[in-house]
C-alpha cells in the first residue's frame, strides 16, 4: 500500500526559529522584543527596525551559527512525527535556501532521525542573490502532497487555493481569517488527530 504525502515546513513547525532568533537578536543587537510582538510575518522589519536585507543578512547569520545547533524542537514535534512516520510519507517543504541544507539536515538528523524521506528548499526567504524560488505548492503538487504543514499564512493560503489541504499551527504572525482549505491548530497532538482522521 502506498503511503500518501505529507509536506512539513521546518521553523517553527518543527525548529523552534523565532523564540530563538529573538533571543539572539536581542542579545546581539540590543532590542527588547518578546515572542508576542511577532506579528508581521512579511515585513519583519516593522518589527526588527531594519529593512529587508538586513533581516536576511541577520537570519542567514544565524541559520550558521553554533547557536542554530542547539534550538530545541517545537513542543509535541517529535512524538508527533515519530507517531505519523509509521504510516504516512513525510518530506520537508521549507522556505529555507539552499545554501543552508547542511546545517538544517545535520539539525534534522540529531532530533528526527529517519523520519523524512526527502527535502526540499525552495529559497522564499534569506536565499542568495540571484538564487531561484519556488512556491510551496508547486513543490506540493511535484511530491504529490495531501498536506501540507505550515505557520505562514501565506503559504497556507498558496496551497490551499491550488487544492491542496493546509494545517496551520496558531502563532503569534499568523492571526486572522482563516481562509478557505486552511485549517488552524493549537498542538502537535491536534494535528496528528486530524491527520489520522482525514487523510
Amino acid at each position: 500500500m502506498t503511503r500518501k504525502t505529507i509536506a512539513v515546513d521546518f521553523d517553527d513547525v518543527l525548529l523552534d526559529f523565532n523564540r530563538s532568533f529573538l533571543a539572539s537578536h536581542n542579545r546581539l543587537y540590543g532590542t527588547d522584543l518578546t515572542y508576542d510582538q511577532l506579528t508581521n510575518y512579511d515585513n519583519w522589519e516593522i518589527v526588527y527596525g531594519c529593512d529587508k536585507e538586513t533581516m536576511a543578512d541577520r537570519a542567514r547569520a544565524f541559520y550558521h551559527s553554533p547557536e542554530h545547533q542547539t534550538v530545541s524542537p517545537v513542543i509535541g514535534a517529535l512524538e508527533a512525527i515519530a507517531d505519523l512516520s509509521q504510516n504516512y510519507s513525510l518530506q520537508i517543504v521549507t522556505s529555507r535556501p539552499e545554501t543552508v541544507r547542511a546545517k538544517t539536515l545535520e539539525w534534522l538528523d540529531r532530533h528526527f532521525p529517519g523520519h523524512f524521506s526527502n527535502h526540499h528548499f525552495t529559497n522564499i526567504y534569506a536565499g542568495e542573490a540571484g538564487s531561484k524560488s519556488r512556491s510551496k505548492s508547486d513543490v506540493c503538487h511535484e511530491i504529490g502532497a495531501t498536506v501540507l504543514i505550515d505557520d505562514a499564512l501565506r503559504h497556507a493560503r498558496d496551497v490551499a487555493a491550488a487544492g491542496i489541504t493546509a494545517l496551520l499551527p496558531d502563532r503569534p504572525w499568523n492571526q486572522g481569517e482563516t481562509p478557505t482549505g486552511v485549517h488552524r491548530t493549537y498542538s502537535w497532538d491536534e494535528i496528528v488527530r486530524w491527520i489520522k482522521k482525514n487523510v
